[in-house]
């Protein structure tokens, strides 16, 4: 069985206790990664949601992520595990995924499907929604920059969200525009693991 990774499932580690047989770079055609997804605890509050990743339809797009594959004997426990980290309002689907060998397999892929989507809006006021937005893990800015540093380092560019990242960066610059809410500890992206 196959597993496909766009967001933390790339790199956190999950896959290491669940017997992963081996890993690769893929590609999910007819998706492409945005943040939607809103936190009302992690990254945002009830009043003040934070957008994180999801994915989203596009038929003529393509996410780029990593495919884990497992025994077809552990799906069962794969399963159970995914279900129980992505919560109850991420519908774990089939699609199709490309290898970077170019071979097609049939996947599981998390996608968030709960009341907490966020309707599309422009730029300028997604900056401002995640410019305000703090939760239990910290502030969703970090959350949004840390994605960004992450997929870079692993190589993959993702225009949505360099294109959000970049926005960021030039209202911080402009100057102050935060959630008034006070995170005592705010933890770095790799101990939260940016959910």
């Amino acid at each position: 069985m196959w597993v496909f990774g766009y967001g933390s499932l790339m790199w956190d580690g999950w896959e290491r206790e669940h017997a992963c047989v081996r890993q690769v770079p893929a590609t999910l055609p007819g998706f492409v990664r945005a943040f939607n997804k809103g936190s009302v605890r992690n990254w945002g509050t009830r009043t003040s949601p934070g957008p994180t990743l999801n994915i989203v339809d596009n038929p003529a797009g393509q996410c780029a992520g990593v495919a884990f594959e497992f025994a077809e004997t552990d799906r069962q426990r794969v399963l159970s595990a995914l279900e129980a980290r992505e919560g109850k309002n991420f519908r774990l689907a089939e699609h199709e995924i490309v290898l970077s060998d170019g071979n097609r397999v049939t996947a599981l892929v998390p996608r968030y499907m709960g009341k907490n989507v966020i309707p599309d809006k422009p730029l300028a006021e997604r900056v401002k929604m995640i410019r305000a937005a703090a939760g239990t893990n910290g502030r969703c800015e970090d959350y949004v920059t840390g994605i960004a540093a992450k997929l870079k380092e692993m190589g993959i560019a993702d225009p949505a969200v360099e294109e959000l990242s970049g926005a960021l960066q030039a209202a911080s610059e402009r100057g102050p525009e935060r959630s008034s809410c006070s995170i005592s500890s705010p933890r770095s992206p790799e101990e939260t693991g940016l959910r």
